[in-house]
């Protein structure tokens, strides 16, 4: 899992994730921290504009009230200075429990008459408006008691001529009030700290699902683009792959073709003077020009029979070459089964005699096959040749038949021989490749039988087959479509009885049999 993401970070695409997921997490953050400050603004600006409202409204009131005195009440009546105090702490006693707002009056330091500042900071901004004139509220942000508050401070200036008076009595001694001085300031504290908690709290929310769906959404759009992106090079990976198997493909053919072009041709060039090393070892050997020393006429014989064990072998190569170029020819024809059979059988008694291998048939009646009876005759003796060379004196081979529910023809060699492994039954199938074998070291061969023999049946549009079990024997089924069979006319037709060959007859004869269990578990009859 680590090394996939490391390898993917290491990716274009991997980087390309990283880079965007970066700058989603930047614009997130920026996103929050102005959502907080658009958050604080708006509190000052919304705080500073109704307090100074309200001062302005305390203001115009208490000027009405100092009228009012001045007319019809009398000096009985408070003083509009106590009448703004009392109005002030009934305000906040209004106010408690829901966002208090400490309302203030302040007087001048060291010149005030009731309140004097609660901090040098207060004290020394109403001095600043006393000396320079300045009388335009402010706020700021201010921390009492550890609790943050957005303070605003108001200048009061003495604007009525009845109250300059009224106050300068109280100075004793101290510089009189003038008209237009300011005399102090109104301090109003909004406390602000929850406000700030759920600004903060709303600014990280927002922050954190704008970072949420747009990594969200990026990763699908990179993961698309990714998925896209791979997409693009595996097509062109196995675009690639397959203009190279096409390639290799093709190469093969061609170097198939030309294999087989030229075995056919050195075959047939090797043909010539066989023909010719063949007739003249024949006549040297028969003594037809005259008679010739013993020894002579022993090395013309072994002349004859080797040119033609080479002209069969070549015969093969040519087969071989033919049917992997598709340019075998079939003349078919109709045959009966047990004549295309028999005759190899009679052919393979000898040598299964001479071996002390029991050879023996049962095939069904009255069946005949359409086929090129030439090639389907060296089918079965190219498998009957292979079952006698590696079947031990002593064993047995049967050649069986039968047709199958599909009405597919099933022809069988089976033998009781040393048998294939199974990693070894590919080799026996290609060209020129035998399986080592103490007994295929006794018998000399080129590895043709068997692969002459499947692509022949294939030309018939049928499939060979090999089972084997090392020790126990081999079993060979060629399978004939039922296209190619041409049933017995009366139905049912019986098979014929089990043959066995008589080495004194030298003929095949009915015998009686008992019923085994050849490689892979199929019953077959060995003849007795």
């Amino acid at each position: 899992m680590a090394a996939a993401l490391g390898s993917f970070f290491k990716s274009r695409s991997g980087r390309l994730s990283i880079t965007v997921i970066g700058l989603i997490a930047a614009f997130a953050v920026a996103l929050g921290v102005a959502s907080y400050r658009i958050s604080v603004h708006w509190f000052e600006t919304n705080k500073f504009e109704e307090k100074v409202t309200a001062l302005q409204l305390v203001d115009a009131f208490v000027a009405d009230y100092t009228e009012i005195r001045g007319r019809h009440l009398g000096t009985d009546a408070p003083v509009p200075a106590s009448f703004r105090a009392h109005s002030i702490e009934r305000f906040n006693m209004a106010r408690e429990g829901d966002n208090v707002l400490q309302l203030l009056w302040l007087g001048v330091p060291g010149r005030e008459i009731r309140t004097a500042p609660s901090d040098p900071a207060t004290g020394e901004a109403i001095r600043e408006a006393a000396r320079s004139g300045n009388v335009e509220p402010s706020s700021r942000w201010w921390v009492t008691g550890g609790q943050r508050t957005f303070r605003t401070i108001a200048p009061s200036i003495a604007s009525q001529q009845g109250c300059v008076d009224c106050h300068n009595r109280y100075l004793e001694g101290r510089p009189p009030w003038r008209l237009n001085d300011v005399m102090g300031a109104f301090v109003i504290d909004v406390p602000a700290e929850a406000f700030l908690l759920n600004a903060r709290t709303e600014s990280i929310l927002l922050g954190s699902l704008f970072f949420v769906v747009a990594a969200a959404v990026s990763g699908v759009v990179l993961r698309l683009q990714h998925l896209r992106h791979t997409a693009a090079i595996d097509a062109a990976t196995s675009a690639e792959r397959e203009r190279a198997a096409l390639d290799s493909q093709r190469a093969a053919e061609a170097a198939n073709r030309a294999k087989s072009e030229f075995l056919a041709l050195m075959s047939h060039e090797l043909r010539t003077p066989l023909n010719a090393i063949i007739g003249f070892s024949e006549v040297m050997a028969q003594e037809l020009r005259g008679a010739i020393p013993a020894p002579y006429r022993g090395y013309a014989r072994d002349i004859h029979q080797s040119g033609q064990h080479l002209m069969l072998v070549i015969g093969d190569i040519l087969d071989i070459a033919k049917a992997e170029s598709n340019r075998f020819d079939l003349h078919e024809e109709d045959e009966p089964l047990e004549d295309l059979v028999l005759p190899c059988l009679r052919l393979m008694a000898p040598r299964a005699s001479g071996g002390r291998v029991e050879l023996s048939a049962r095939l069904p009646g009255g069946l005949r096959v359409r086929c090129d009876v030439t090639k389907i005759r060296q089918v079965v003796l190219n498998l009957l040749s292979n079952a006698v060379k590696f079947t031990r004196a002593g064993g047995r081979i049967e050649v069986s038949g039968f047709l199958n529910r599909d009405g597919d023809l099933t022809l069988s060699v089976t033998d009781t021989g040393i048998g294939i492994r199974p990693e070894d039954i590919p080799r026996a199938f290609s060209p020129f490749e035998q399986v080592e074998s103490t007994l295929q070291r006794k018998h000399e061969g080129t590895g043709l039988g068997l692969p002459l023999a499947k692509a022949l049946t294939e030309l018939h549009g049928g499939v060979l087959q090999l089972s084997s079990v090392p020790g126990r024997g081999t079993q060979v089924t060629v399978t004939l479509p039922a296209a190619r069979v041409v049933p017995p006319a009366p139905a049912g037709t019986d098979p014929q009885p089990p043959l066995r060959w008589d080495a004194t007859t030298g003929a095949f004869l009915p015998g009686a049999g008992d019923l085994q269990e050849a490689p892979g578990g199929q019953p077959w009859r060995l003849v007795c």
